[in-house]
C-alpha cells in the first residue's frame, strides 16, 4: 500500500512540475496572484463550509447542483433510449401488452421516486478531518439543501429536529456498541400510496390498497406505524468479568456479550400487540419485577454459549428488550441514576469532549470491542480466506474502532459529524453500519459454531442409527449373530477381532482395551444393507465419500465398535443401555449407538455413567484422555 501511494505522490509531483515549468516564466518578483471572482454558476460553498472545520487533515467541497442537472438530462436520454430499444426487438425481445405496461408503470414509479426523493434538491457535498487531540479526528460530512427546497421526503423521513438521544440514559457502564436510528414510519406509509398511483395503472393501485387493507385488518399497520415513536436502537455489553470460550478452532475467550433492544413509542399499542403474541405462543414468559419494573421474562433460557433469557419491558416511552435479566437489571439502574452509565466512563468522556450530543442518529464503539473481535474474524478469515481478486483486509486498522459519532437533521440538510480514531472514509463507513455488521458476525460466529456443531451432531446420530439399523438386519440373518460372532465364510468377520490398545483408543480405567481395531473389516459385513460410505464417516471431519466404498485401514472408518460382547442381539437384556458403537469425533463428547437403536450424544460425566451400565460394567478415567 506504501509503494502504491509513492507511486502515485511521485507521478503527481511530476505532473506539477511539468505544468510549471511548460508554463510561462513570470516577470521578476511577480509571484502574486488574482483572487477569483464569484463563481459563474451558484453553489452553497459558503453555507456548507460554515460547518466544516479547516486546516485539518482533509478539506473538500463538492458543488452538485450542476452535475445533477446534467445526470437528470442523461437518465431520462437512457430511459427514453431503453424504452424505445425493447419496444424495437432489437435485443431480441418485443414485450406484449402486459409487458409494455408493466415496463412503462415501473419506469413512472422509478422516476416519482427520485423527483420525491430530493436527491436533486442537494446542492453541495463538503468533508472535513481535523485531529483535535493526539489520536482523536473530528470528521464532519455535510449534505446541503436550500431551506426553501426541502419537499424531497429524504429530509423528512429520517428526523427533523436534533434532539437528546433517549437510549442514552439506559446504556450501562460496559456498553461496547450501541447505535441508535429516527425514521419516519408514517411518513413512509403515507408516500407509498403516493408512488403506487404515480405508476398510473389503476390495477397496480388496486392491488396497492388491498395489500394495506389486508396489513391492517390482520395486525393494524397503519396504526402501529403511527405509534412508533421513530426512533429504535440497540446495543451491545461485554462483561470483562465473565469470559465464555470460543470453539476449539478459534481457541480463547471472550467476554460474555449481551443485546439490548429499544423502541420508542407514541402509546400501547405496539407493546399491547407484542404482549397478546407472548401470550398466545407457546414460548414459557413469567411477569417478573425487575429494579421496581413489571418485565415479562422468558422462563427457559435458550441453548447459546452466552446466557439468553430474553426480558421485555418498558421505560419511560421505549419498549425495552434485554437478553437476560442481570442486564435488563443494568439497564434499568443507568436509567434511574442509581448505577453510573456510559456517559460516566472516562472514554465516552473522552470522546464527547466538544461533541454536542444532540442529534437524530447515534453511534458508539467502543475501543473494547475492536479488541473483541478482531481475533474471531481473523481466525474465521484464516479458516476461509478471501478469494483471489479480493482487496486485503486491514485487521489492525479494522479492529481500531473507537468512536463516538451524531447524525443531525437541520433545516438546510444533513451534519454528520464524529470523533474517532479513524479518519473520515473509516469512520463513516463505521458510523454507516460497516463497523455493526461486523461485529454482528464476529460475535455470532461462536453461536454459528455452536449451531454447526449441534447440526454435525445430529447428523452423526443419524449415521449411527442407520450402522445400528444395519446391525440388526444382519443380526435377523444370522440368529441374532453380530458380524464378529460370524464368520468370515458365513458373511461375517468373527476372524478379524482386535483389540483397539494403540495410544489414541479409548481404554478402560484400568488401560485395558474397549474397542476393535478393525471395525472398518466388521463395517464391511453390514455395507450390503447401508450401500453408502458416507453413512461411516462423522460429518465433523469434514471427509467425503462417494462412489464405491473400498476401506483399507480404520482410518476410513469413525465409528468404534464393542466386539467383546457375547450377547446374543435378539437376547440383550437391556438394550436401551447396551452400547454397540461410538463415536469420539465431538469435542468433549461421545455419541453412542445402543442395541435398541437410540443414539445420544454424551459430555464425558454422562459417557462414565452409561458405560458402568454395560454388562459386565465397564469402569472409565474419571476424566476424559487428553490424546483423544
Amino acid at each position: 500500500m506504501k509503494t502504491k501511494n509513492t507511486i502515485l505522490t511521485t507521478i503527481a509531483a511530476a505532473a506539477l512540475v511539468a505544468l510549471i515549468g511548460c508554463g510561462d516564466t513570470p516577470g521578476d518578483g511577480d509571484s502574486s496572484s488574482t483572487p477569483a471572482g464569484p463563481s459563474a454558476v451558484k453553489n452553497s460553498f459558503a453555507e456548507v463550509s460554515t460547518k466544516l472545520d479547516p486546516n485539518g487533515s482533509l478539506y473538500l467541497y463538492y458543488s452538485t447542483e450542476d452535475v445533477i442537472e446534467t445526470v437528470e438530462k442523461y437518465t431520462d436520454a437512457l430511459t427514453n433510449f431503453a424504452m424505445e430499444t425493447a419496444n424495437s426487438g432489437v435485443a431480441g425481445f418485443r414485450p406484449g401488452p402486459q409487458e409494455e405496461a408493466m415496463i412503462d408503470a415501473g419506469t413512472k414509479v422509478g422516476k416519482a421516486f427520485y423527483d420525491q426523493l430530493g436527491i436533486n434538491e442537494i446542492s453541495g457535498v463538503g468533508m472535513s478531518s481535523f485531529e483535535f487531540e493526539k489520536g482523536l479526528h473530528r470528521n464532519k460530512m455535510v449534505m446541503h439543501h436550500y431551506p426553501d427546497k426541502s419537499t424531497g421526503k429524504l429530509w423528512s423521513l429520517f428526523g427533523s429536529e436534533s434532539h437528546q438521544i433517549g437510549m442514552l440514559k439506559m446504556l450501562p457502564a460496559n456498553t461496547a456498541l450501541a447505535l441508535s436510528n429516527e425514521f419516519n414510519a408514517k411518513g413512509l406509509m403515507e408516500w407509498l400510496p403516493e408512488l403506487a398511483k404515480a405508476s398510473g395503472d389503476e390495477a397496480i393501485e388496486a392491488q396497492f390498497d388491498q395489500a394495506m387493507q389486508m396489513a391492517d385488518m390482520m395486525i393494524g399497520l397503519r396504526d402501529l406505524a403511527g405509534s412508533f415513536g421513530n426512533q429504535v436502537g440497540l446495543f451491545v455489553t461485554l462483561d470483562a468479568e465473565n469470559a465464555i470460550p470460543l470453539p476449539p478452532e478459534i481457541g480463547g475467550e471472550i467476554p460474555t456479550p449481551g443485546l439490548g433492544l429499544v423502541m420508542k413509542v407514541k402509546d400501547d399499542k405496539i407493546a399491547n400487540m407484542v404482549l397478546i403474541a407472548l401470550k398466545t405462543s407457546p414460548i414459557p414468559f413469567e411477569k417478573q419485577s425487575i429494579g421496581g419494573i413489571e418485565a415479562h421474562v422468558l422462563t427457559e433460557p435458550a441453548p447459546t454459549p452466552f446466557p439468553l433469557a430474553p426480558a421485555l419491558f418498558k421505560l419511560d416511552d421505549y419498549i425495552v428488550a434485554a437478553s437476560n435479566t442481570e442486564l435488563a437489571a443494568k439497564i434499568i439502574a443507568s436509567h434511574k441514576g442509581d448505577e453510573g452509565g456510559l456517559t460516566s466512563t472516562e472514554e465516552f468522556q473522552r470522546l464527547a469532549k466538544g461533541l454536542d450530543l444532540k442529534g437524530n442518529h447515534f453511534f458508539f464503539a467502543s475501543e473494547q470491542i475492536g479488541k473483541t473481535i478482531a481475533p474471531i474474524i481473523e481466525a474465521a478469515m484464516e479458516a476461509n480466506p478471501l478469494p483471489n481478486g479480493f482487496p486485503n483486509f486491514d485487521l489492525e486498522n479494522a479492529s481500531n474502532m473507537q468512536m463516538l459519532g451524531m447524525i443531525r437533521v437541520e433545516q438546510d440538510g444533513f451534519v454528520v459529524e464524529n470523533h474517532s480514531s479513524s479518519g473520515l472514509v473509516e469512520s463513516l463507513a463505521m458510523q454507516a453500519g460497516v463497523v455493526p455488521i461486523a461485529v454482528g458476525v464476529g460475535m455470532l460466529l461462536p453461536a454459528l459454531a455452536n449451531a454447526k456443531a449441534k447440526a454435525q451432531g445430529i447428523s452423526c446420530m443419524n449415521n449411527m442409527k442407520q450402522i445400528a439399523l444395519a446391525l440388526r438386519f444382519f443380526a435377523d440373518d444370522h440368529d441374532g449373530k453380530l458380524p464378529w460372532q460370524v464368520s468370515e465364510n458365513d458373511g461375517g468377520s468373527m476372524e478379524f477381532i482386535k483389540p483397539h490398545s494403540a495410544k489414541n483408543a479409548l481404554l478402560d480405567a484400568q488401560g485395558k482395551p474397549i474397542f476393535d481395531e478393525n471395525s472398518w473389516r466388521h463395517f464391511l459385513a453390514i455395507y450390503k444393507y447401508i450401500q453408502a460410505g458416507s453413512v461411516f464417516i462423522c460429518p465433523t471431519l469434514g471427509k467425503t465419500r462417494s462412489g464405491t466404498w473400498n476401506p483399507s485401514s480404520s482410518d476410513d472408518v469413525s465409528y468404534w465398535l464393542m466386539t467383546d460382547k457375547k450377547a446374543n442381539l435378539h437376547n440383550v437384556k437391556r438394550p436401551a443401555s447396551s452400547i454397540i458403537l461410538i463415536c469420539p469425533h465431538h469435542q468433549d463428547a461421545f455419541g453412542a449407538a445402543f442395541a435398541d437403536g437410540h443414539c445420544e450424544i454424551m459430555k464425558w460425566p454422562r459417557t462414565v455413567e452409561r458405560f458402568a451400565e454395560q454388562e459386565p460394567p465397564i469402569e472409565l478415567p474419571r476424566f476424559p484422555p487428553p490424546n483423544l
